[in-house]
C-alpha cells in the first residue's frame, strides 16, 4: 500500500530535533560516504555478544570538518546515542559485529 498524505496528521507541520522523525533506516558505516540525508540523531542495538560487553561508534556530527570524528561508547541493548545531528558513522573505529545503527531523518 502507498503513503496516503490524508492517513498523516504530521505532513504539514514543520520538523525539529524534537519532532518525530520522518524516516528511519539501517546505517551502513563508510569511511568514505555521509548519509544522505543527515541523521538527525541516532539510535544503535548492541547484542549482547559484543566482544568486552561494549560497542564503539565513530561518528562525524553535521557541523564538523571532514575527518573530524568521535567515538561514542554503548552497552548492549537498544538506546538513543546522544542528541548529535550526524552526517557519518565510520567503520574504522566502529565495532563491525553485534552492532546496528539506525538513522532518524525527517525526509
Amino acid at each position: 500500500m502507498p503513503y496516503d498524505p490524508a492517513r498523516d496528521p504530521l505532513k504539514g507541520l514543520a520538523s525539529s530535533l524534537s519532532s518525530p522523525a520522518r524516516q528511519l533506516r539501517l546505517v551502513v558505516p563508510s569511511d568514505t560516504q555521509d548519509l544522505d540525508p543527515y541523521a538527525k540523531a541516532l539510535w544503535v542495538y548492541v547484542a549482547a555478544s559484543v566482544a568486552g560487553g561494549v560497542a564503539s561508534i565513530r561518528i562525524t556530527p553535521v557541523g564538523a570538518a571532514d575527518g573530524d570524528f568521535v567515538t561514542l561508547y554503548a552497552p548492549p541493548g537498544l538506546l538513543p546515542l546522544p542528541p548529535c545531528q550526524v552526517r557519518r558513522v565510520w567503520a574504522t573505529g566502529s565495532t563491525a559485529t553485534g552492532l546496528s545503527v539506525f538513522a532518524l531523518a525527517d525526509r
